[in-house]
């Protein structure tokens, strides 16, 4: 609200003419006048005064506001958007600009004005045409973002959309300081590191980090395929449970995922639907390819992890030694589970368990 407008809601409110407000504070009824209608304001050393006959106080009097609610910040979104329509690019961007100097603390706010103007730009083709004229200032809006206390999340957003920028201006220092900022847990701060990596050229250290995305990609899918499967079931949905399963084990053949990877939705499955048939050959399959060795070194999904002339074979030796750890606890879990009841009385199951015994007491 104009600072005019409270100014005369205060003082009906009080039951005040503007010649009784004049009066009580030592001014013409004109100049208030003037204050009401927004053409003049009260002088600096007459707000306490002011604000003290109006009952109320100088923040309200002059409408300081220290954040703005989404709500508030969504319409001022929309204007902007609707000064972009109507007058073009500079005139949007100037009231952007002027809601930046209203609230410069407020990071929320700051951020969509930011990324809202470069947004309509990119849309309305004025990013390709008048980018050096507006780059600059949006990027010390951004810049601002990361500076303001508050909302981690905003932050963070400012900071990964800041070290894209700057790696792509090869300010490479720059780009490193926004991407130490980002917490570790940020989803794709590893792909950030990797991009300022391969724009210096540092070919392998990129490939290690992208490869370690992969592997950590490539486990939450396989999660979440497990997780529908089930929900699938659960909804009786045999169809879709059977596609998502084995959507899950040609993904994890696909990206080559290491040792049973590949059985373990199929396998889960069987055993929900009490699969005699195919629960034991999923559990024997498992069990084999257990038993083989492991050859990650040798993918060309994980050459730079794994694939180092010493450590790739370090690395595949000790994959082999941990199936043989493993192997004990899952063949224990295999005969105790409650889920795998329906197999105990099943001699080729038996044969299937007796087989892996021996390969653990070798």
């Amino acid at each position: 609200m104009p600072v005019g407008e409270v100014i005369r809601r205060k003082r009906k409110e009080q039951g005040l003419t503007q010649e009784q407000m004049a009066q009580r504070l030592g001014v013409s009824a004109p100049a208030v006048n003037k204050w009401e209608r927004g053409s003049s304001y009260p002088d600096i050393t007459i707000l306490p005064a002011l604000a003290r006959l109006l009952n109320t106080d100088i923040n309200t009097l002059l409408c300081f506001q220290e954040e703005l609610s989404d709500e508030e910040i969504a319409q001022i979104c929309n204007e902007i958007a609707k000064i972009m329509d109507e007058k073009g690019t500079e005139a949007a961007f100037d009231a952007a600009e002027q809601k930046v100097r209203e609230y410069p603390n407020c990071g929320k706010l700051i951020h969509m004005m930011a990324s809202m103007v470069q947004g309509l730009m990119m849309m309305s083709g004025g990013w390709s045409t008048d980018r050096e004229k507006y780059e600059e200032k949006i990027h010390s809006w951004y810049e601002r973002v990361t500076e303001c206390s508050g909302d981690e999340q905003v932050k963070n957003a400012a900071a990964y959309m800041l070290a894209g920028e700057y790696i792509r201006k090869k300010e490479y220092g720059k780009a490193q300081k926004m991407i130490d900022s980002l917490p570790e847990q940020q989803a794709d701060k590893k792909i950030l590191n990797a991009r300022l990596l391969l724009a210096q050229e540092k070919y392998d250290e990129a490939a290690v980090l992208v490869e370690g995305k992969l592997t950590n990609v490539l486990n939450d899918l396989l999660i979440v395929l497990s997780m529908l499967t089930d929900i699938a079931f659960q909804e009786e949905e045999m169809e879709r449970a059977e596609k998502i399963a084995s959507a899950g084990k040609q993904t994890a053949l696909l990206y080559d995922q290491w040792g049973y990877s590949p059985l373990i939705l199929p396998m889960e499955l069987a055993v929900k639907k009490k699969d005699v048939e195919k629960s034991i050959a999923y559990i024997r399959e498992m069990f084999h390819m257990l038993t083989e060795p492991q050859h990650m070194s040798e993918s060309v999904f994980y050459c730079h992890i794994y694939g180092k002339e010493n450590f790739g074979r370090k690395y595949d030796g000790a994959m082999e030694s941990y199936a043989e750890r493993i192997l004990p606890g899952l063949l224990a879990e295999i005969k105790t589970d409650e889920g795998y009841a329906f197999l105990r009385g099943n001699e080729e199951f038996q044969e299937v368990l007796r087989t892996a015994e021996r390969f653990t007491k070798k």
